[in-house]
């Protein structure tokens, strides 16, 4: 893994991270945002905020866009905390490390990130401790907020069992609407067009055993893994993975279990990412079963 410090975007002094053909920045003036992810010279995939890009400083919470670190259950005052001061970066022969100053939470928040060894992945692991005096009922959080014009591809039935009991429960917001057609919900995948003509939100969550989802857009697909434990509590109603998009963007985000963090201790979530060339959006189940689900 090669690391270099480089102007990004016009924020200063970012991380670049490079393992084999796979290229990230991280912003170390806030956040930390990982705001650029990329295969070899192919482009961003991730969703820059034009305006407030370079920005950085005050009291309210920015999207800035890329993948960041949150904490659920969501609430303005405490998932919504500013990331918006430089962050203490660590370099080892592991990888880097990200730290944010201590939220007035309490919460001190660091990710990560590290390669795979031999293959063209990469390791984000997010950290979250309890800094302040009184115990925290928290999840971590981990979303990838994608570019524009792409299909986000969610497996929610791939064994399909034959049994009397249900086997899985869908989140809904009070914006969702499933007539939608950016939806496309089938018997064993979820799709969800990125649409930037679209009005209106849409978001849904899920219990996703099999540890995968992604996102296909301009004839590549963004892979993200994470953790599924049948015997934990996670947010909104159960779920570890959820997606969301309006107009400008759609999110990618993988939740932790719900856990009561006293003073003192650290909770961790992990998640890996991967980038695949050639491999066009699709338009149906077939086409995931064909071009995607060889990839996991």
């Amino acid at each position: 893994m090669k690391i270099a410090r480089i102007n990004f975007a016009g924020w200063e002094n970012c991380v670049q991270i490079t393992h084999r053909d796979f290229t990230l920045i991280v912003t170390t003036t806030v956040g930390p945002r990982v705001i650029y992810c990329a295969l070899k010279d192919k482009g961003n995939l991730f969703y820059v905020n034009p305006d407030q890009a370079g920005t950085s400083g005050g009291d309210e919470w920015k999207t800035y866009g890329g993948h960041r670190f949150w904490c659920a259950p969501e609430d303005l005052a405490f998932t919504y905390a500013p990331d918006n001061a430089p962050v203490q970066v660590i370099e080892s022969g592991h990888g880097v490390r990200f730290t944010a100053p201590v939220e007035k939470s309490g919460i001190l928040k660091t990710i990560g990130i590290s390669p795979v060894p031999g293959q063209n992945r990469v390791r984000l692991e997010h950290f979250v401790q309890n800094m302040g005096r009184q115990t925290l009922h928290l999840a971590p959080w981990a979303l990838s907020v994608m570019c524009s014009g792409g299909i986000a591809v969610i497996p929610h039935n791939l064994e399909r069992p034959q049994q009397l009991l249900p086997t899985h429960s869908l989140s809904l917001w009070g914006y969702t609407d499933l007539s939608d057609p950016r939806w496309k919900w089938g018997s064993r995948y979820i799709l969800l067009r990125q649409d930037p003509a679209a009005t209106s939100a849409q978001k849904a969550g899920l219990q996703n055993p099999y540890g995968w989802a992604g996102y296909a857009v301009r004839n590549q697909f963004f892979m993200k893994r994470f953790a599924w434990d049948p015997a934990a509590i996670y947010p909104d109603l159960n779920c570890n993975f959820e997606a969301y998009t309006n107009a400008e963007i759609l999110e990618l985000e993988s939740l932790a279990p719900l856990v009561d963090l006293q003073p003192g201790k650290v909770v961790s979530h992990w998640e890996e990412w991967a980038v695949y060339d050639e491999i066009p959006a699709p338009q149906s189940e077939e086409d995931v079963d064909r071009t995607i689900l060889p990839l996991v």
